[in-house]
């Protein structure tokens, strides 16, 4: 990392997999013999992801409490620690007042990941063509304000040209064949059984209503229904909670099986997952880069993708082992259909965390 001798990581949310990205550079920096220091929200470190993801590592860095987590707080943190860098994991938020502002006050140099490089909503709407375009202009001014890095994050499939620096989503998969077979056994994930799986943070805008209905929909067709399977797995939605029992009820009365572990999963527990499924489907109504995606290509698990089109970009150099299909029942019924007979396929990705790591940290 060059002069770099203290280095400041600083995270908004601690939610979903935000914490990994830090993780990993946590690791990358105290190999090269780095001061680290972490700045998080209130209350972070008794949050689960806070446990799964730097509990373990606590021992090697210093942990800073940001209230508000705006531009000028996270200037005073970084001068008091007098850091050479400063690495923003989320920072769509903190790009726009960059951009406003015209400055980075803090020490050394500031080092921002763009997580959502376009606006959300439908992509063919001129309003979310407008702000797309309005938040690109936002990220030019970020980058062109002094000692200020602007990355965006783009998929582990991504190939191509940016006009800002890219950080590839790292992929990594944290699991052995044990720890497959010991997820499919204390999971109850049946050996018969084709299991589709929605994992990771379970939100809203993963459609997991939709998913439901497409695939009682697809109970009812010709395929055999006692071998159909939903496997929710990961912290589920408080807004989805509710409904989990309708689910369970709905499908069962189906003939599917259904399992649901709702709680933060180990790096190790969603690896498995994965690699425990036969089919991931990534419903998503916003656009963004999946790490799911990357993971199950690395796993050979087949990939439905619905709904965003960045997904439908993403999984084009994945050939025959991911669909993409519009949230439609009858659109991701048939999909789901189609993936019964796919079977697995090779893994189409190796683990690569480089061009992450050195987009946001680079050593020279």
């Amino acid at each position: 990392m060059g002069t770099v001798s203290r280095l400041l990581l600083a995270e908004p949310r601690v939610s979903g997999h935000r914490l990994a990205y830090v993780r990993l550079l946590l690791i990358e920096a105290l190999s090269r013999g780095v001061e680290v220091h972490i700045g998080l929200p209130s209350g972070a470190s008794e949050s689960a992801e806070y446990n799964i993801h730097l509990n373990d590592l606590s021992d090697n860095f210093r942990l800073s409490t940001i209230e508000g987590f705006g531009l000028r707080e996270l200037e005073r943190l970084s001068s008091e620690l007098n850091v050479s860098r400063t690495i923003v994991t989320d920072a769509d938020v903190l790009a726009r007042q960059v951009a406003s502002t015209g400055s980075w006050r803090g020490a050394g140099t500031l080092s921002i990941l763009i997580m959502r490089e376009k606006a959300q909503g439908r992509a063919s709407s001129p309003i979310t063509w407008l702000k797309t375009a309005a938040k690109r202009t936002l990220m030019f001014r970020a980058s062109s304000v002094r000692n200020v890095e602007v990355s965006v994050l783009k998929s582990a499939t991504w190939e191509g040209r940016s006009l800002f620096r890219v950080a590839k989503d790292p992929v990594e998969l944290e699991c052995t064949h044990q720890d497959v077979a010991g997820v499919r056994s204390e999971w109850g994930l049946s050996s018969g059984t084709y299991w589709f799986a929605v994992l990771g943070a379970v939100t809203v805008r993963k459609n997991v209503p939709l998913v439901v209905e497409s695939l009682i929909a697809l109970s009812k067709t010709d395929y055999a229904a006692g071998s159909l399977g939903l496997l929710i797995a990961g912290s589920v939605d408080g807004d989805l909670k509710s409904d989990l029992l309708t689910f369970r009820s709905e499908c069962e009365a189906a003939g599917i099986e259904f399992v649901v572990i709702d709680r933060t999963l180990s790096n190790t527990e969603l690896d498995a997952a994965v690699a425990a499924s036969n089919c991931l489907v990534l419903a998503h109504s916003n656009e963004g880069p999946s790490g799911l995606l990357g993971k199950a290509a690395c796993a050979g698990t087949q990939i439905l993708a619905a709904g965003a089109n960045s997904l439908r970009h993403d999984i084009r150099a994945l050939g025959g082992m991911a669909e993409w299909t519009p949230l439609k029942t009858p659109k991701l019924k048939s999909a789901m259909k189609r993936a019964l007979t796919s079977g697995r396929s090779e893994a189409k990705l190796s683990a690569n965390k480089e061009m992450f790591v050195e987009a946001l940290m680079p050593r020279a």
